[in-house]
């Protein structure tokens, strides 16, 4: 039997091609590969983007590819992947008997759906299977599909296993394999959801060309050491999956295989990669001293660490930590049941004097929460050396808020992205959304000006950098922001100036919040003050 493991493209504003490695499927075809012929066919990372029809047309007008700004945000709307025609090309050519087909987020259902359409074209009797969180959470969406025979819900290794031994024997008992979900006499078999029992299984990196995932030049992988979150924070979507750690034995076997592949970057996918603090050290001396260089982009949890275990983390290959702020404000995390970072914000002042370039990453929009709160945090990290990182809130299917915020899937499953900054609190209507994400772009080339001027003293002497003297709308662009309190940019359609989406009285507020404030460089220890 043949198995093709899909990952499919994405249509969105953006797409971040640093995080497209399909882990998920070469862990399901690691346990597979004994028993069948699997391969993996990638729709999604190492194509152009190409323009499909816009989704959403009432983002017309704030993301436009006609506007030059030194403060830009996204300018259209994209495919990012392989066309239809090119999967069904590559579906045709691989002739499998069954396609399993990945659906990690609700915004890209469809996407996936288009997979199995495309599928069933392609061959009638391939039998197709659905599996990821959106499927695990709204199986009966899923199985309305005529195009999807199988639902897995939950983590997928061994109901797949299953079934794809219950296909090969022709003896059915399909309604026996655990965490699948199927249709009889049309109507949906919904199973529960799957928890594996073994979670030391090792991805099947090589059926993925390792020259294809790089971060900057070097190759690079996903890497789990756990699966899970013990916590349940309300803004949160994620399947009822318990926090689990790996063997440490399963851990060092999989880290010497991608070692000895020539991958030289990992990226920790963990939820909570760092809860264990005695694990976690295990896992960073595996690691030391194999020129790999580490990171984590799904977020570090700052409530464990010490200066001690992030001095291991350097030695073993750190040099970027991301961490998950959320706001600086105490009533917030409590309303969202979430700890407030108060160990984060204790170490701080060592991070900024060490040798780590640091990301700190919060919201915009929550529900409860307000553009004050928005602006102190701003501020807060504008005079820290650090790069503020921003995250629109959208409701994630599986959280406790979202029920409450969505009429129904048809509606509420395209909205779920944060580039299309749903109104979730009716304190944060998309102007005003619009305006903060425009100035963390301020803010972020802020700090990189201000790392590439030392001896600049205010904000105005950055106006006269040679970044911003380089491009000869820049300045004017940046000197509008500065005196007038306003976003301006350049229409290289009309050859005019003109003035954007905003919030005036929003950009008032930060701007009276930081007067006389220092602000430091991300990359430096140089620094100006806001006159």
């Amino acid at each position: 039997m043949k198995v093709l493991l899909v990952q499919p493209p994405v249509e969105d504003f953006y797409d971040t091609p640093i995080r497209t490695y399909p882990l998920g499927l070469a862990c399901i075809a690691g346990k597979i590969k004994d028993v069948c012929d699997v391969s993996i066919l990638d729709c999604r990372t190492g194509y152009k983007a190409r323009a499909p029809k816009n989704d959403f047309p009432e983002l017309d007008a704030f993301y436009r590819d006609d506007r030059r700004t030194p403060f830009s945000l996204f300018s259209r709307y994209s495919r990012y992947g392989m066309s239809e025609k090119e999967i069904g090309d590559a579906i045709e050519k691989e002739g499998p008997d069954v396609v399993g087909i990945s659906s990690c987020f609700a915004a890209y259902y469809r996407e996936a759906a288009e997979i199995a359409a495309i599928a069933k074209r392609a061959g009638p009797r391939i039998i197709t299977v659905m599996g990821g969180t959106h499927p695990t959470l709204f199986p009966g969406h899923v199985l309305d599909d005529v195009n999807v025979d199988y639902v897995v819900r939950g983590e997928g290794e061994t109901p797949f296993l299953e079934l794809v031994r219950s296909l090969q024997s022709g003896r059915g008992g399909q309604s026996r394999i655990g965490g699948l979900s199927f249709k009889r006499n049309g109507r949906p078999r919904v199973g529960s959801i799957h928890i594996e029992d073994d979670i030391d299984v090792i991805p099947a990196r090589h059926l993925l060309p390792v020259e294809k995932y790089r971060i900057g030049r070097k190759p690079y992988t996903f890497l789990l050491t756990s699966r899970g979150c013990p916590f349940s924070c309300s803004f949160c979507g994620k399947p009822p999956v318990p926090y689990r750690r790996r063997s440490l034995k399963s851990i060092e076997r999989e880290v010497d295989e991608i070692d000895g592949m020539g991958i030289r970057a990992i990226d920790f996918e963990d939820d909570m990669l760092n809860l264990d603090i005695a694990f976690f050290r295990n896992v960073l001396e595996m690691v030391k001293g194999r020129g790999i260089t580490l990171s984590a982009m799904n977020g570090l949890y700052g409530q464990t660490l010490d200066i001690d275990t992030l001095t291991k983390m350097r030695d073993a290959g750190f040099s970027r930590l991301n961490f998950s702020l959320v706001d600086t404000s105490h009533a917030v995390h409590a309303v969202q049941r979430r700890a407030y970072p108060a160990n984060f914000l204790r170490i701080l002042d060592w991070l900024e004097a060490s040798d780590f370039l640091v990301e700190a990453h919060f919201i915009i929009g929550l529900p409860g929460q307000s553009p004050a709160e928005i602006i102190d945090t701003l501020v807060f990290l504008m005079g820290k050396r650090v790069l503020p990182g921003p995250s629109i809130y959208y409701p994630a299917p599986g959280s406790p808020l979202f029920d409450g915020l969505c009429g129904g899937p048809a509606f509420s499953f395209p909205y779920c992205r944060s580039s299309v900054m749903f109104e979730a609190n009716p304190a944060f209507p998309r102007k005003t959304t619009f305006t903060f994400m425009k100035l963390l772009r301020f803010i972020n080339v802020l700090k990189s000006l201000i790392d590439d001027t030392p001896g600049a003293s205010g904000v105005h002497d950055l106006s006269g950098a040679p970044r911003i003297q380089k491009d000869p709308h820049s300045g004017a662009i940046f000197e509008a922001l500065l005196s007038e309190k306003r976003f301006i940019a350049f229409d290289v359609r009309e050859n005019i100036f003109v003035e954007e989406i905003q919030d005036r009285e929003l950009i008032a507020a930060f701007f009276a919040s930081m007067q006389g404030r220092t602000i430091k460089g991300f990359k430096t220890h140089n620094r100006v003050i806001m006159s």
